[in-house]
């Protein structure tokens, strides 16, 4: 740093401590999920994410709503409110939406339309986005009010989802329950951040460090099926690790620092079938072009390691 600049930074520092300078509002925000924590082997991913926002004071969750996915919709929803009663610091609503991809309104949707109405969002739908394109279905001017929306979707193209060491290819999961409701929501003009497999796949959480959390509220309620889910991942993939797929989305308003993302353009083309539960020929992906047709989007493909010691300290924070 040149004598200048090294000047500059100081006048600044100073500037900032004499003006008593304070810590910026919580950014609201919008929990769009589909929870799946319970013993069996299911995805405890949403649940997991969820703990994680209410326990970032950077944030303030202004509504959950829950999709049908890794979950039917009255399983999840009931389980939102069992994870909401346990670890929101205050009293947050949750709304029953979509059972299908239908693009009917529902609760949640209405929900979602009336907060928009009385404050931007951050909108986090971490599952397929049925609710949230139902919202701009029907609001589509309400796209201006979203400050950003990040997505659990999106490939390269040619990319198989599987993990390090192989095993069955995965589903572009949350994309392949509703594609043309992600295409609502990716099109909308809202700013579009995709957290995609590759990002998680690069981050496994391992059985030991799951276990560094059981002494704790969130181990308590998470543990069985965590390790359920560990199992599970045994089994398929031969390693008992799990893959933080939803935290991401958290990650990026909290820790952006520690996730490395770039511009580019993303578009729906047909691809083959490739998941282990795939029927038919082919499918619609959503690709990464690295050109400038398609929809802008920032596509974040790398944590830096100290991503998974920053979720699990928020994890492990007592209410």
């Amino acid at each position: 740093m040149t004598a200048a600049r090294a000047s500059l930074a100081a006048v600044a520092l100073l500037a900032g401590a004499c003006a008593g300078a304070a810590d910026p509002p919580p950014r609201a925000v919008w929990l769009d999920v589909d929870p799946a924590v319970m013993p069996g082997g299911h995805e405890p991913d949403d649940g997991v994410a969820m703990v994680q926002a209410f326990h970032s004071p950077e944030l303030r969750v202004a509504g959950v709503s829950v999709v049908f996915g890794n979950a039917p919709v009255d399983r999840g929803h009931a389980i939102a409110r069992d994870i909401v009663g346990r670890f929101a610091p205050e009293n947050v609503g949750v709304h029953k939406g979509s059972a299908t991809a239908a693009p009917d309104p529902t609760p949640a949707s209405r929900a979602l339309v009336a907060a928009l109405e009385r404050e931007p969002l951050t909108v986090l739908a971490l599952g397929p986005a049925t609710n949230v394109a139902a919202a701009l279905r029907e609001r589509p001017d309400l796209a201006d009010r979203i400050e950003t929306v990040v997505l659990v979707i999106g490939r390269r193209a040619g990319e198989a989802l599987t993990f390090p060491g192989g095993g069955p290819n995965l589903l572009d999961f949350n994309f392949e329950l509703d594609p043309a409701a992600a295409e609502v929501v990716v099109g909308s003009g809202a700013p579009v951040v995709l957290a995609p497999f590759e990002l998680a796949a690069k981050l496994p959480i391992e059985a030991e460090e799951w276990a560094s959390l059981w002494d704790t509220p969130f181990g308590a309620f998470f543990r069985r099926p965590i390790e359920d889910y560990l199992d599970w991942f045994g089994e398929h993939y031969g390693r008992r690790a799990t893959y933080p797929f939803d935290s991401f989305a958290v990650s990026f308003l909290v820790a952006p620092e520690l996730l490395h993302c770039d511009r580019t353009s993303v578009v729906v083309r047909e691809g083959p079938a490739d998941g282990y539960s795939d029927t038919g020929e082919t499918k619609p992906w959503l690709v990464r072009t690295d050109s400038a047709a398609g929809w802008p989007v920032t596509w974040c493909h790398t944590p830096d390691p100290g991503l998974k010691e920053e979720l699990l300290r928020r994890l492990a924070e007592r209410p």
